[in-house]
Parts: C-alpha cells; structure tokens; sequence
C-alpha cells in the first residue's frame, strides 16, 4: 500500500512559526485519520478561514521533540486553503504518537504580499501505528446510515454502553445519500467523526452506489485520503489483511439515469487486476486473518433494480473460489442477515448490515481475540446476535456419532450436516467435544429414537455467552445394505466381488490400517489409508470375511463382518 497521498511531501517549518503568540484554531472540521499503516498516518481536518497548516507531531508532547510535517503540491506549499491534509510518514510500526494541528491564518495572500495571523493550535491527540505482529482488535462498521445522524448517534450510544473499546471504524457504503453540496458532507463528516473519535482512531470511508450520486459525488473523494488515489485498497492491522473493494453502481452503465456519464465497466475491470496483484501479495499470504468489506454482496443477492445484472460477482467470484478470506462484510439491502458459509454459494461467511431506519439499523462489531474472530450485530435497543467465525471457545473438535453416517465429514467451522440413516426409525447417539473445557455443550443425545427428517442441535455455549448451534438432520440413506457401527458405516454389505467396500467413519484418521481376514483370522489383504470415508477393492474369492480396522488413534482394532458374493 502506498504510503503516501497525491504529491504531499514533508518540509520543515520555519522556527520563526513557533515563535508566534499561540491562540486555540477556529475549526469547521476537527482532525481526522486517514489511511492508517506501519509508517505512515494522514491527518485532515478543515479551517474556519483560508490558512496555512501543518501537524507537529511525535512519541512525546515535549516541544523539543516534536517534528514538523506539512503539506507541498507540485512545488508549491499548502496554503490559503480551508481543507488541509498532511500525510506523515517515517513513522515506526505499533508506536504511540501524539500530535497537533498548528494554523496560521491568511490575512493576505497576493504575487508579491502575502501577511499570515499568529499561530494557533489544537490540543494533542494520539494515535498508534500498525503493526504486523499478531494483534487483538475491535473494529466497529457501519452501513446504509442515509445522512440518518440521530440513527448513527442512538447506535454510538450503545456502543458506549455496552463498553465496545473498538480501534478503528469503517463506514461501509451509503453513509452520505446522494451528496449535493460541501456544507453537507462537512457537516455530516463533522457529525459521523466525532462518535468514532476520528482524531484518535482511524476511520475509513467507503463508496456505496449513493456516494457515486449527486451533485457532489465527484468532489466528495476530496475528503478523503484514498492510497493510490483508488476507492479499493488494502491494509494490515496485526496479523489481519483487511481488503475493501468499491461495487460501483448496481445497475449498467447504459442505464437512463446516469446519462452516459458513468464507466463502471473499466473501472471494475482494473480493481480485478488490482483484486489479483493483492491476493497474491505477501501482505495478504502471510495474514493470519483476512477480512473482505464491500458495499453491494455477491451471494444470495437478486438485483432488482437491474435484474441479471451482476458483474462483481462475474469478476470476482471465481477469484473467491479459491482465496481464504474468513468473512465477507457487506451492506445495500437495508436488512441485516448472515450467511454461514456455502448456504448460498458463498465461499465464506457473509454479513450483511442493516437500514437507515430504527428498525432495522445495525452496527457490525468485528472483534479479534487470539484466533478467535467474531462478528456481532446490534440494534438500537443494545440487542446483540452472535456469529462466531473463528472462536476457541465455541467450536466442537469431534463429534461422537452412533447409529448412522455422518454426511458431509466433520469440519469444525461447518455447521449444517445430514445423519444418514437406513430405516424411517431410528436409534442415534449423538455428542459433541468443544474446544474449550469452559464451553457447555447441550442436545447430546444417546440411545434416542429419531425419525427421518428430524434435526438434532448441538449448541455449545462460552463462558462469556457466546453460541454456535451445528444442526443435524436426520436423512434416509438409499444404500439398503449396510453395517452400521458405533464408529463405522459399512456398505453395501454383502458387496460384489471385485466392487469397492465403501466405510465412512465420524472422523478422518491418519494412516489407518485396514485388513480383510478370513474365518480363520489371517489377512489375505492389507492396505494403509488416510482419511474419513475410504475405499476397499474386494478382490478376494467370494465367501465371508472379517474386515478389521486398526490405528493408534482407535483403543482398539474394530471388526466387522462381511460377505463377498
């Protein structure tokens, strides 16, 4: 990610500046963190009048060790300007730096007069660097506000409230509603940056289809700094690659009402070959964690506005198929929903956030702590839904199954599975082990009678409340000859000779020895396996054997009896 922004550069102020009577500066727009990074933090921030401004910055508020950055365009020095945006760089990763915004403002700006006021100043803030060693964190994100401040600030409330201590914020999308004039991005800026704390923690801005509207949408990007001066970009913050990709409109560029004043088709096609450079970078293959947030989703979305049309998910998904992202974070249909992985094709979990209005707005609390990644959703009234991505506390390692085949085999971030079964009724034993010996685990059942179509929940629940529910259901196998075990699901039994015995077991195994013996107890076949469902060739004359199973994870050899026609 590039670490600086346009053509900003660094100077040294003139001492003469420092010497000036100080004075509090007049604001419209306090100082707000842009495109946070390891060595680099952009600060903003606007003037009541036309000024010339810098920051003063460093590990300490000790005047003699402040450093001055300001801001220089193609040769000439940021000044007689209200919007301000100085990029510092140089910085050390995962430090904590304080810093304040000087302003000097300008009384006359002529060829060949220029008279500036004394200076005046902020009081400091602080921010920290990031860093790429592994790191907790809490990130608050927020979608389809519409200008909706009192939403925002009923949202924000809770957050206080229930004692969120989030890092950093991103605004997904949709925030400003078809912005028209500079007085109402500043105000609404104003408002949104005050609640995230934007002069101590970084908030990121990102473009929905209503920032791409309006009378103001092509100045709109000015108060922001965007790295690479691209709506897509990418960060790390610890051992997690958060990357942010623009949908651009969700409907055509031939549609009447953008007048042939849009070209959305190029410019999804050069963020794919971005999209391509960035999941091959270093960056993103040594990231523990790896974060997608964007504005329109890809799965389980029908595009009513231009049905058919879904060219983000024509470019992207077949990168998606095979980049790991843990959960994709979304917005635009008003209406918060979550999508475990695959329910709808989804390579990975989806989110998607809330509405403008009191009813259905959300704020999506991301939150990191050690492997553990969990995502939460709460409303105005401070109600809170759970979705456990990664968690230490709330995933099972194994499931004890009885009675029936599991389908497809255990994984402990799946969490829908069918119990195949060779009868209407049934007997199943059903447990679970969760990873955690402070989780509780409820549902376990043993001996039970069940019926096909039945579902059998597991949840386990953490000590801090914290659920996940792995559902079984039961389901009618169509292999009608079959030899079911505490642990082994044999079929068909009896197989034809030279067929395949087919066994499925309720969990892999590595380097598992199986044996077919005769009556008399001798193997007449030996083969070494891997795996949860395997593969026998029966080879042998046709008769009754034994098959036999053994492996250092088994507390013993299991045997089973099987015929050979």
């Amino acid at each position: 990610m590039k670490t600086g922004a346009g053509l900003l550069t660094m100077s040294v102020l003139p001492t003469a500046a420092r010497e000036m009577t100080v004075q509090d500066i007049a604001l419209n727009l306090p100082p707000y963190l842009q495109n946070p990074a390891q060595d680099g933090m952009t600060v903003m921030w606007h003037t009541a009048d036309p000024s010339y401004s810098w920051v003063e910055y460093g590990v300490s508020t000790n005047e003699s060790d402040l450093q001055t950055a300001r801001a220089v365009e193609h040769g000439i020095v940021s000044a007689n300007i209200t919007r301000h945006k100085v990029r510092l760089t140089g910085l050390v990763a995962e430090t904590k730096y304080y810093y304040r915004i000087c302003s000097r403002k300008v009384i006359k700006y002529q060829a060949y007069s220029k008279e500036l006021g004394p200076t005046e100043h902020s009081p400091f803030y602080s921010f920290t660097t990031f860093g790429d060693a592994p790191k907790d964190f809490t990130c608050l994100i927020f979608t389809d506000l519409h200008n909706n401040v009192s939403l925002y600030d009923k949202l924000m409330d809770r957050v206080g409230e229930k004692g969120f201590n989030f890092d950093f914020a991103v605004f997904n999308g949709d925030i400003f509603e078809d912005p028209a004039t500079d007085n109402q991005v500043l105000t609404l800026i104003a408002r949104y940056n005050n609640r995230a704390d934007a002069s101590n923690k970084p908030v990121i801005y990102l473009r929905g289809n209503h920032e791409i509207r309006g009378a103001y949408a092509m100045q709109l990007p000015a108060f922001f700094d965007l790295p690479e001066d691209e709506t897509y970009f990418a960060f790390t913050f610890g051992d997690t690659r958060f990357v942010f990709l623009d949908n651009g409109e969700d409907k055509n560029d031939s549609s009447a009402e953008y007048f042939g004043l849009v070209d959305f088709d190029g410019f999804r096609q050069r963020e794919t070959e971005w999209l391509q450079h960035e999941i091959t970078s270093t960056a993103f293959t040594s990231a523990y964690r790896k974060v997608l947030i964007h504005h329109i989703p890809l799965y389980g979305y029908s595009n009513n506005f231009d049905p058919g049309f879904f060219p983000c998910k024509d470019l992207w998904d077949p990168i998606f198929r095979s980049t790991p992202f843990d959960v994709d974070i979304t917005g635009h249909l008003h209406s918060f929903s979550f999508k475990v992985k695959n329910v709808a094709l989804n390579p990975f979990p989806q989110a998607v956030g809330g509405g403008p209005t009191e009813a259905n707005g959300r704020v999506m609390i991301l939150t990191k702590r050690g492997d553990a990644l969990t995502l939460r959703s709460m409303d105005c009234n401070g109600n809170i839904q759970t979705f456990p991505i990664y968690s230490e506390n709330v995933t099972l390692t194994g499931i004890t199954l009885s009675g029936g085949m599991l389908e497809p085999a255990f994984d402990p971030q799946v969490t829908t599975y069918k119990i195949l079964v060779t009868s209407q009724i049934c007997s199943l034993s059903l447990s679970g082990t969760p990873s955690s010996t402070s989780a509780v685990v409820t549902g376990t059942i043993k001996n039970k009678p069940c019926t096909v179509g039945e579902t059998i929940s597991l949840k386990v629940v953490s000590e801090d409340g914290t659920e996940k529910i792995y559902r079984f259901t039961v389901t009618y196998s169509n292999v009608r000859n079959a030899t079911v075990s505490d642990n082994i699901y044999i079929y068909p039994n009896p197989v034809r000779q030279g067929s395949m015995i087919c066994a499925d077991l309720n969990r892999s195994y590595d380097r598992l020895t199986v044996k077919i013996l005769n009556t008399a107890g001798q193997t007449v076949r030996r083969y070494i396996r891997s795996g949860q469902r395997i593969r026998i060739p029966a080879t042998v004359p046709a008769g009754v054997y034994f098959l036999a199973f053994d492996s250092n994870e088994m507390k013993s050899e299991t045997k089973f009896k099987i015929i050979i026609t």
